[in-house]
């Protein structure tokens, strides 16, 4: 009787992890060819929400060493999806910075403070698409999607099957999907080109 009761007990304890269902994904970041960092994004679907997790860890040498490990974390409401929190944090040895977009219950906060860029603003309209969907859904038929890192609105362009052209401020990404699936994205920079490419 009392072996019962501790599998009842351990099953409500660890209920909420039976129904969570996790889908990891891994990145290769480049630069002329060499491997200057990794990211690794996971998409977590549970009854109470689907999270979308991005950690990338980079370390070269451009003008002086740099490191920096950036981390997002969007949380969206299972039934609407729409966004209900993002944190944005990135550690670096040129400094940290920390953003967050809050749904607060007619509107969004909109907190962004990163490197040489900042922005404060409020957002009436629910997000249903933001940059991290991006790495596990292509983008058919979207003209914007919402940047957690800018705390803004991008544009959707497809230049071809399977390839979009994302611009927000003065930056510009392409991104190319294989079956749905994201195989590559180019980082445009003035000096070189970022490449982001899912690992074998």
């Amino acid at each position: 009787m009392l072996h019962g009761f501790l599998i009842i007990a351990l099953l409500v304890l660890t209920g909420a992890r039976c129904f969570c269902q996790t889908v990891t994904q891994k990145y290769n970041i480049e630069v002329a060819g060499f491997r200057i960092g990794t990211m690794a994004v996971a998409q977590i679907t549970s009854p109470n929400s689907v999270v979308y997790d991005q950690v990338s860890d980079v370390e070269c040498w451009f003008f002086g060493k740099v490191k920096v490990l950036y981390k997002t974390v969007s949380r969206f409401d299972p039934a609407t999806r729409q966004l209900l929190h993002s944190d944005i944090d990135a550690l670096s040895n040129h400094g940290n910075y920390q953003s967050d977009i809050i749904w607060q219950k007619d509107h969004y906060d909109i907190n962004v403070r990163q490197y040489k860029y900042e922005r404060k603003a409020t957002e009436s309209q629910p997000i249903d698409f933001t940059a991290m969907r991006l790495y596990y859904e292509e983008p058919i038929g979207r003209t914007r999607v919402f940047a957690e890192y800018f705390g803004d609105y991008a544009t959707i362009e497809p230049t071809k099957k399977g390839s979009y052209r994302v611009r927000v401020a003065d930056r510009e990404d392409e991104y190319f999907y294989e079956k749905g699936k994201l195989i590559k994205i180019i980082k445009k920079n003035s000096i070189k080109n970022f490449v982001i490419r899912l690992a074998e």
